[in-house]
Order: C-alpha cells, then structure tokens, then sequence
C-alpha cells in the first residue's frame, strides 16, 4: 500500500471519532455534524464495493472524494469550534493538517514521476525512431526486402513536405507500408499489421492499406502517385504531398561490443493453454545479456499486455550463466546454457518447482523495442532497456496446441 492510498483511508475513516461529538452537539451544529459523518460513512462504502467488487484501471474517484471529504471535515471542524467543543476542533483539525500535508507531499510527488515517465517516454520514441535509421542493415531488417517483383508500387523512402503532421512513408517490396507522424520532438511509426497495399480498382496509381497503430484502431490510408517521385498520402482526412527521398540513414557506429545470438523459444502445452519461454541474448566474449519472456497464454489467440522482462548480466556458473532478477518485489533466477541453435534454460521461481527446458529457434513473439537494442557498448544496452520498455508490452499469436 503507498502513502497516498494509506493517507486515503485515513480520511476515509475520520467519519468514526466525528460521531461521539456530533451526539454530543445540540441543534443545527449536531444536524452539520450528523451530515459530514454520513458523507464519510458512504464513501467509506463506495470505496469499499470498489475493492472488491469493482475492477477499475484508473481511479479518478479517490481524487475527487479526497478533496470533497477535506472540505467537509474542515467545514466540521469550524462548527465544532463554533459550538464549544474546542478540543475536538483542534484534534480534527490537527488530524486534517497532517492527512493534508501528506496528501500534498505525495501529489507532488506523483507529479514528478508523470513528468519523468513523459519524459522517458519521449525518450523511447526518439531511441527507436534513430535505431531504425541506424544504418543500412538494420534499416533492411525493420522495413524488410526493399526491392521486389511489384514494380506498379511505390516503393521506397518517401519524405513529406514541411509543415505537415505526417513525415515519412517507407513501402519495401511486398508493398508494406509503414507512415511516420510528428510526436514530441521526433517522430513515431504505424505499421502494415501483416496486410500489404491494395490497387483500387478504379485507379492503377491509387491504392489504400490498413495500418495499425499499437494502440487505437487501424488507419485508413490512401496513396495517390501523382508525378515521377511524387505521391499524396491521406491519412485522417488529411493529405499530404511527399517526395522520394533517401532514408536518413545515420553514420557508421564505431565499433560493436555485443554480438546478437538470436531469439530462442519453447512452447508446451497444458489443456487449451500454451507455456511460453522465449529469450533474446546477447554475447560480448564471455559476457551474456538477455531478456526473456515467460507466460501462460490460451493457445490459438492473440496475446495482448506480454511483459518482456531484462534479465540483465548474467555470471558464470559451470558451463552456463545464472541471471537474476526481480518481479513484484520477487526474486527470480534462470540458468541459462547454449548448445549450438539450442539454448538449455533452468527457470528458478518463488513457490514452484524448478522448470527445465530447451529452448529452439523458432520465437513465438517478435519485438522491435527488444530487437532493436543496441550493439556498441554494454552501458548502451543497459540504458536502451531502462527507457524503452517503459509502459511496454509484447503482443503476437500463440500457436494452436
């Protein structure tokens, strides 16, 4: 429990120690009184059925039954003052000072971590904007086979003309199309989603395609070619003149410490549900890093909300190396061995069994915010991973059992 749900329920219940005055007081002071304990005591019971009976993701309710409550236990402790009970004025009023200041304390502190997860956020979008561009091999490995047999497409890199929300598009040579927009001071992608352009049938030089943003739903895009190395995009109602242009592709990196071994997965079954583990590893000479992915899904779905979880560095141990990490405030440790294309994992839980498998390399789960990681120092990787799983999640199909 934090401070400011703690400090919540202690105004909750001030209601209690409010009664013993409040029938003590005569006429419209014991009426006033007999009010606020009754607002307290139904707020007590709204929070009440919210605990355990109501599932909700954001509480506004707290805020704003914490700031009418205040007003209301002040307003009480006035006319206690008024009335004579001094005492009693003063230990709710001392009560309303220290719930209020603590309140205050934790709200600005709240503030600060808004601002730093805005902050880390902007980050992100940055950090996976220019490790798209990074150079020419990792542009070829998000955007995919740039070259191919549809010649009608527009294939390419396609830059926007000032001014406009909208900045980029990249169609590689499946006719997969990914559309860049202004968001901060960098700029963000939406994807293909699996579905390529489509011609319509009216006009060979026009085609639209359905691209998924991670959240929300899919936008409707329409591209028109209009001259040699020109097009308009409309996206939202909006259209939007581009040009061909090479990609922003950044200098060479110097040199490369880490080494990508690869994406590696088990998946069993249990009834209709698929056991997954999945790890991503990295080697700088005897050094191993790794993120992995370790969940129960219902098989033949797509799973939403996978938290990929940095399991760091891991040490020597025998012929393997040991990582250790914390999840809910839980030690978890996983042994991990490699073996050629195969990869032994040791998976050590709170409260379970030892779990033994070997994992293969065929993923279940592709990740660009983890496969982009950096590969030119550890410190790089480490920090890539502190900013860009930030309110992250994987999602993918899980295969049928």
């Amino acid at each position: 429990m934090t401070w400011a749900l703690f400090l919540y329920y202690a105004l909750l219940i001030l209601w209690v120690p409010l009664l013993w005055p409040a029938l003590r007081s005569a006429g419209g002071a014991r009426v006033w009184l007999l009010v606020v304990a009754t607002a307290g005591a139904l707020a007590t019971a709204h929070e009440i059925r919210m605990v355990f009976w109501t599932r909700e993701a954001i509480r506004v309710d707290i805020f704003l039954l914490t700031i009418a409550l205040g007003a209301l236990y002040v307003s009480a402790a006035v006319v206690l003052f008024v009335a004579g009970a001094r005492r009693w004025a003063s230990a709710l009023g001392l009560a309303l000072a220290v719930i209020g200041a603590g309140t205050a304390y934790e709200w600005v502190a709240l503030g600060r971590e808004s601002a730093r997860l805005t902050a880390n956020f902007h980050a992100r979008n940055a950090l996976l904007f220019e490790a798209r561009f990074r150079d020419r091999e990792t542009y070829a490995e998000v955007f995919g086979p740039l070259e191919g047999p549809r010649r009608d497409l527009p294939l390419g890199h396609w830059r926007a003309e000032e001014g406009s929300r909208l900045t980029r598009l990249v169609v590689n040579g499946e006719g997969r199309a990914w559309l860049f927009y202004r968001c901060g001071e960098t700029e963000c992608a939406i994807g293909p989603g699996g579905g390529a352009l489509k011609p319509t049938a009216a006009d060979p030089d026009r085609w639209q395609a359905a691209l998924e943003p991670r959240v929300g739903a899919p936008w409707t895009v329409e591209i028109a070619r209009e001259a040699a190395g020109r097009l308009t995009v409309v996206a939202k109602g909006a259209p939007v003149r581009m040009v061909r242009a090479p990609p922003p592709i950044a200098p060479p990196a110097g040199r490369r410490e880490l080494t990508v071994l690869g994406r590696f997965a088990n998946l069993s079954c249990t009834g209709q549900h698929a056991v997954i583990r999945q790890l991503w590893l990295w080697r700088d000479g005897e050094r191993l890093y790794g993120v992995g992915i370790f969940v129960t899904k219902v098989a033949g779905r797509h799973a939403r909300f996978v938290s990929p979880m940095v399991m760091g560095e891991g040490t020597r141990e025998g012929a393997g190396w040991r990582f250790r990490w914390q999840r809910e405030g839980r030690p978890h440790s996983a042994l991990v061995s490699i073996d050629g294309e195969a990869v032994g994992l040791e998976l050590t839980r709170p409260r379970l069994p030892v779990e033994r498998s070997v994992l293969g390399p065929k993923p279940v789960f592709a990740d660009e915010a983890v496969g982009l990681a950096p590969l030119t120092s550890r410190a790089d990787w480490a920090r890539w991973f502190r900013v860009v799983l930030t309110g992250h999640f994987t999602s993918g199909d899980v295969p049928a059992c």
